[in-house]
């Protein structure tokens, strides 16, 4: 099996979009399109035969202070290796040896196939929440924990209605405000926000995208972004004011997304954060834990190491 990392200018997008597709694993954060608008400077392990890609593994590159690093972006829970056929162990440590051989710092790579770490890396076993909508409204809702059935009966006593979104900069706006100071830095960078627009235009052109916001009084409080693709849909972004957290606004949406969904056959991915107290709240629903794998490190030489870190120190006095 010869591998090759190939930049995203040189890819065949055809082919590798192909191979994605054709892959039981197929990821809609893994689409070129995807990659494009999250880390407009990624790369891939690719295994080609014939003009055919067999199997690929995309790669978040990015550059920090002229330093070449992979890391995991905004909006890009986890990547994987792709493949129509099953791989052996010996072919997927291969994938993850090119990898090794190709960038010295891998500063984050999530991926639902585990490397085996070597010296000096770190694999961490991280959790989503899924639930298998292939159920009855009425089975989803027994399957709610007490706690989450008595704060949707306080949501339907609010008076919400759900409204379509078309926009998402009031979402935006509500994080901004209610939720990013507890983001590490109290902030979130404003790429981040541009971001978002982008992605929800895309997917809005794509007919993947579903914006609703909890309304009352004609006055939104709450909001959820959803995208599906290939059978799952991912809970990508939400906030909500504190009128809205205070009414339970967001369970009122999930509630009423999930019932009206419950014959689907989707996998619904909650895209749970680190944090427990978030990790619960989805939990709450009846969803179950599905692991996923934080693989880093660095081997930079001790020059560049002391380089890197004179810049970054210089560029925090400056700032």
């Amino acid at each position: 099996m010869q591998l090759q990392v190939i930049s995203r200018r040189r890819l065949d997008t055809a082919a590798y979009d192909t191979c994605l597709a054709a892959a039981p694993n197929q990821l809609l954060y893994g689409l070129s399109w995807w990659l494009d608008a999250v880390s407009p400077g990624w790369a891939c392990v690719v295994w080609a035969e014939a003009g055919r890609y067999r199997a690929v593994l995309p790669l978040p590159l990015q550059r920090r202070y002229g330093v070449p690093l992979i890391h995991q972006p905004f909006f890009c829970q986890f990547l994987d290796i792709f493949s129509e056929e099953m791989l052996s162990a010996e072919q997927k440590d291969a994938f993850f040896g090119a990898v090794r051989q190709h960038c010295r710092w891998v500063a984050s790579l999530c991926l639902i196939t585990p490397p085996t770490p070597l010296s000096g890396e770190t694999v961490q076993q991280r959790h989503t929440h899924v639930i298998r909508l292939s159920t009855t409204p009425e089975a989803l809702h027994r399957a709610y924990n007490r706690d989450r059935r008595l704060n949707l009966k306080r949501a339907l006593q609010a008076n919400w209605t759900a409204t379509k979104g078309y926009e998402i900069s009031t979402l935006g706006h509500f994080f901004r405000e209610n939720h990013a100071a507890r983001l590490p830095g109290g902030h979130a960078p404003p790429r981040a926000y541009a971001l978002l627009e982008r992605l929800f235009a895309e997917t809005e052109k794509r007919g993947l995208s579903e914006l609703w916001y909890a309304t009352r009084n004609g006055q939104p409080e709450a909001g959820c972004w959803l995208v599906s693709w290939a059978g799952r849909t991912f809970y990508l972004f939400n906030a909500a004011t504190p009128a809205g957290r205070q009414g339970n606004a967001r369970t009122f949406l999930l509630d009423r997304y999930l019932t009206a969904h419950a014959h689907s056959g989707h996998l619904f991915d909650f895209e749970s954060a680190t944090e427990p107290a978030v990790a619960d709240f989805y939990a709450s629903f009846g969803s179950q834990p599905l692991a996923y794998y934080h693989w880093s490190y660095e081997r930079l030489p001790l020059w560049l190491r002391k380089a890197w870190r004179i810049r970054k120190s210089l560029k925090i006095q400056s700032a």
